[in-house]
C-alpha cells in the first residue's frame, strides 16, 4: 500500500505544472527562503526567492531543501523528486521507485530541473597558461610551454580538450619540442561515479618519442567538486602505441616501435586558499600489463595567484619518470615553470 501511495504522489507532483510548484531552502543560521529550485552552480544553489529574486546560496550553509520540481539527478534516466535532507545527505527517489537514494550535497555533480535536462542546457569554461624559464650566462636556457584547456558540461557528461606545445632548449642547441592533442569525457552513471574515456596523439622529443598515441578507459570516482575544492581519483586500462627515434648507434635490442597494453592510474586534486591562492596537483601512473619494470610517472604540481579578475601568476614543478628511458635518454625529468594563465 505505502508503495502504490508513493508511486501516486510522485505522479501527481510530476505532472503539476510549473507555476503550481514551490519549496523552500531552510539554513543552518535559521533563515527559510520560500521559492523553488532554478540550478546548481559550482559550489552554489541559485534559488528562485519569492522575496528576493534569484539567490545565491553556499551549499555548506543548507539544512534541508524542499520542492516539488521533477528533478535531473547524476546516474539517473528518469526524474527525480526530493525528500529533503538530514545532516548533509540529500534524499531523492526517481521514476516512482520505492527506494529511496542518498548523496552529500556537497558532492553532487548533476541536479537540474527535468525540464532543463531535456531542452539540453549545458555549461562550458577554459584555461589558456604561457609559461617559461630563461637564463643567461654560464647557463643558456630558452624553455617555453602552453596550454589551452576547454571544458564543455551537458547534464551527466563532461567532455574536456587539450592542445599543449613545449620547447625545451639548452646552450643554443636544437630545442626539444613537445606537442600533444587530448580527448577525455566522463559519464556520471552515478551520483560520484563516472565512465571514464580518453585518446590522445603527439611527440616528445626529450624522450626520443618520434610520435604516438593511446586509447584509454575506465572508471572514476569524484569525491567532492565546487569553486573552492575538487578530487577525483581514475583508474583503468589503456593502450600505447609509440614509435621513437633512431639513435646513431642503436643497440642490438633497439625497437623501434613500442605497443603495449598498461593499466592507469591517476589523481587530480584542487584547493582554493585565502588571499586568492590556489593549490593543485596532478598525476598519472601506467604501468605495462607484460612487463612490470616498464612504468611511468607524470605529475604536475603548482601554486597560482590572482592577479587581475580572471588573469592568474602561475608557480609549478612538472616531474616526470620514464623507468625504461630510450638510449642515451635520462630516467627523470624536472622542470620549474613560471608563466600566466586566463580563465573563463
Amino acid at each position: 500500500m505505502k508503495s502504490i501511495v508513493k508511486h501516486l504522489l510522485w505522479a501527481v507532483a510530476v505532472a503539476l505544472p510549473l507555476a503550481a510548484e514551490a519549496g523552500f531552502v531552510e539554513l543552518f543560521n535559521g533563515d527559510r527562503l520560500e521559492g523553488d529550485f532554478v540550478k546548481l552552480e559550482g559550489d552554489k544553489l541559485v534559488w528562485s526567492s519569492s522575496n528576493f529574486g534569484d539567490v545565491r546560496i553556499a551549499r555548506s550553509k543548507i539544512k534541508n531543501i524542499s520542492t516539488t520540481m521533477p528533478m535531473k539527478i547524476s546516474g539517473s534516466a528518469t526524474p527525480c523528486l526530493l525528500d529533503g535532507m538530514k545532516q548533509e545527505y540529500l534524499f531523492y527517489s526517481c521514476g516512482g521507485d520505492p527506494d529511496q537514494r542518498s548523496v552529500p550535497l556537497a558532492a553532487l555533480d548533476v541536479m537540474m530541473p527535468f525540464e532543463s535536462h531535456i531542452e539540453g542546457e549545458y555549461t562550458y569554461g577554459g584555461k589558456f597558461s604561457l609559461s617559461g624559464f630563461f637564463a643567461e650566462g654560464n647557463d643558456i636556457r630558452r624553455d617555453i610551454k602552453m596550454k589551452t584547456q576547454l571544458d564543455y558540461r551537458r547534464s551527466e557528461f563532461r567532455h574536456n580538450g587539450l592542445l599543449e606545445y613545449a620547447s625545451y632548449s639548452s646552450d643554443n642547441e636544437a630545442p626539444d619540442e613537445l606537442w600533444l592533442g587530448r580527448y577525455t569525457v566522463d559519464w556520471f552513471f552515478r551520483e560520484r561515479w563516472f565512465w571514464n574515456n580518453d585518446v590522445s596523439v603527439g611527440a616528445d622529443e626529450s624522450r626520443a618519442v618520434e610520435a604516438y598515441y593511446t586509447f584509454g578507459s575506465g572508471t572514476g570516482y569524484q569525491f567532492w567538486e565546487n569553486s573552492d575544492t575538487a578530487l577525483a581519483l581514475t583508474a583503468g586500462l589503456t593502450y600505447l602505441n609509440e614509435r621513437y627515434e633512431i639513435p646513431e648507434n642503436p643497440e642490438p635490442d633497439f625497437e623501434q616501435v613500442n605497443e603495449r597494453f598498461a593499466g592507469r592510474l591517476g589523481t587530480t586534486f584542487r584547493y582554493k586558499l585565502p588571499l586568492g591562492i590556489s593549490f593543485f596537483h596532478r598525476n598519472e601512473m601506467i604501468r605495462s600489463l607484460e612487463n612490470d619494470s616498464d612504468w611511468r610517472l607524470t605529475t604536475n604540481t603548482g601554486v597560482s595567484t590572482v592577479i587581475a579578475g580572471e588573469l592568474y601568476s602561475e608557480l609549478k614543478v612538472d616531474y616526470n619518470v620514464d623507468n625504461q628511458p630510450q638510449q642515451d635518454k635520462k630516467r627523470e625529468d624536472t622542470r620549474l615553470m613560471v608563466g600566466v594563465s586566463y580563465e573563463w
